[in-house]
């Protein structure tokens, strides 16, 4: 019986593992990606392996070779996670598009937001869109609501048009103050990841007002987005006072603040601005930065800082000016202020800086290459005489115009700084990229947890490429040409593109939106509906 009971036990042992190691063998995965270069810039992974993608998750990233239903054979390429543009404002089918072919698969409108964000995000569903996306409570949308009853519909384009309303960018009452900043809690709790602040458009607005949502974005422990107040190269109002504000809001209130494009509101006193943030990072206060790589900004022409009588002040000329609309140049400061007033929301692309020109350029390298300051495109969309290019169509048509960092932020950052000058790594760049962003609005949204990282259980968010197949195209003469270079882009494990092709019938999008609600944070009783 000992005998007969031991060689039972021994034979069932052996069934049970031969039978797990036939069934880990046949295990199969519905894509295999095999034989990458993976990096996961969390676990500073760099490494051969093969990923297996079930749904709209990372299975598997493995040592050993594993098997799909669909097997791409991805040796000497780089896989890593998609890149997660916090800064854009062209959420739209053929702008996500663009992007896509630029490493991106997440574009959120936080720096000016959406008002009211219901709206914004009801709207964006509706279009069906090819890459995740997701907005701020917009604080201009809430004083264009508070100070001009104006009507907001939650997109771009309205709050374009509405910004001549004569109201909003001035100072405000207590009262009409108080109000802004009310609205702003319930669009937190509406869904908006954080506050987008654009107080660069309105610098006479209430800087009380300003302190009062740094606290309001402590209580719930979400981010702010600050176009600072100032940018100006020579004092007053200089970008110095401005980065300042920001850095003392952050360390009256201890809130998260994040400073958007450094490059473009720095310019050439970002050597004076770089210590101060830096100093203030090393004093644990949680001030985050982001920066694109171009010389050139763009935005409403009727903003302050680019009025006739501003330009002395950020070294400009008139001309230094295009009107999207016409491609005009104005060549006097009265034909600038007149377009101005005849179309203060029309697009303007302002050139700042000559990047044919070194000793220009490496303002923006600076701001760059700073310790951890994020990827962020700033990217606008496509206009034909002034109005959004939304056709779902490619390729963008010959009389259309965005900024060419709409197509080709992410890999001008491949190609110049890890192809050519070598100043960063590909991890460094997937950090920058992907990592931080994720790691930033996932203190609002939940669901940012599983974004920006290349592992078991993270959401399929991908890309793929050669890097020495990456080759930015789009330029401001021709802004309209997609990057070279990805391969594989999927977006919750779904292909938008393969093969380097892109799949137009595939919009696997999704929205991230502020989890404060679920959070027990409040009262659930006492929330708006």
């Amino acid at each position: 019986m000992k005998t007969s009971c031991k060689h039972y036990l021994l034979l069932s042992f052996l069934y049970l593992f031969f039978s797990a190691v036939v069934f880990a063998q046949s295990d199969s995965y519905d894509v295999v990606f095999k034989q990458a270069r993976v990096i996961d810039p969390e676990s500073s992974l760099d490494a051969i392996r093969y990923v297996g993608i079930n749904g709209n998750k990372i299975a598997i990233v493995s040592e050993t070779p594993i098997t799909g239903k669909t097997e791409i054979n991805a040796k000497g390429m780089v896989l890593g996670p998609g890149f997660i543009d916090l800064h854009t404002h062209a959420i739209n089918v053929p702008s996500f598009w663009m992007q896509a072919f630029d490493g991106v698969t997440t574009s959120m409108e936080l720096e000016a937001g959406a008002f009211p964000v219901k709206s914004a995000y009801a709207y964006a569903q509706s279009l069906n869109l090819p890459l995740n996306y997701g907005y701020s409570a917009s604080w201009a949308g809430a004083r264009l609501a508070v100070a001009d009853a104006t009507t907001m519909d939650g997109t771009f384009e309205t709050m374009q048009k509405n910004a001549g309303k004569p109201n909003w960018s001035q100072l405000l009452s207590t009262e009409k103050s108080a109000q802004v900043v009310q609205l702003l809690e319930s669009e937190l709790l509406d869904g908006g990841i954080g506050v987008g602040v654009t107080i660069g458009y309105a610098p006479k607005s209430n800087r009380e007002e300003y302190v009062a949502i740094a606290n309001l974005a402590n209580k719930y422990d979400v981010p702010t987005y600050t176009h600072m107040r100032s940018k100006s190269t020579n004092e007053p109002d200089g970008a110095v006072e401005g980065f300042l504000e920001t850095i003392a809001v952050a360390a009256g209130t201890g809130a998260r603040m994040h400073m958007c494009h450094i490059n473009s509101t720095a310019l050439r006193k970002i050597n004076a601005v770089l210590p101060l943030i830096q100093n203030a990072q090393g004093k644990r206060l949680r001030i985050s930065t982001e920066a694109y790589p171009w010389g050139a900004g763009s935005t409403i022409i009727s903003a302050p800082f680019i009025r006739p009588d501003k330009l002395p002040q950020i070294d400009l000329k008139s001309s230094d000016i295009m009107y999207v609309k016409t491609g005009e140049r104005p060549t006097t400061n009265a034909r600038l202020a007149q377009i101005q007033s005849e179309d203060p929301g029309g697009l303007a692309v302002i050139h700042y800086l000559d990047e044919t020109k070194p000793e220009q350029m490496k303002y923006i390298d600076e701001a760059m290459l700073f310790n951890d300051s994020m990827i962020a495109s700033d990217a606008v969309p496509y206009l034909i005489k002034g109005q959004e290019y939304k056709k779902e169509e490619l390729p963008i048509p010959s009389d259309a115009y965005a900024h060419p960092r709409s197509a080709a932020t992410y890999t001008t950052v491949l190609a110049r700084y890890v192809q050519n000058q070598k100043s960063m790594t590909l991890m460094d760049v997937f950090r920058r990229g992907s990592l931080l962003p994720a790691n930033l609005i996932a203190t609002a949204s939940d669901d940012a947890k599983f974004k920006g990282r290349i592992q078991s259980g993270m959401d399929a968010d991908i890309v793929v490429f050669n890097l020495d197949d990456v080759k930015p195209m789009a330029t401001y003469k021709n802004p309209r040409q997609p990057s070279k270079g990805m391969k594989y882009v999927m977006v919750n494990g779904q292909f938008v593109i393969k093969d380097g092709q892109l799949l137009k019938d595939s919009r696997p999008g999704r929205p991230l939106r502020s989890s404060l609600r679920n959070r027990g944070l409040v009262n659930p009783n006492s929330l708006p509906s």
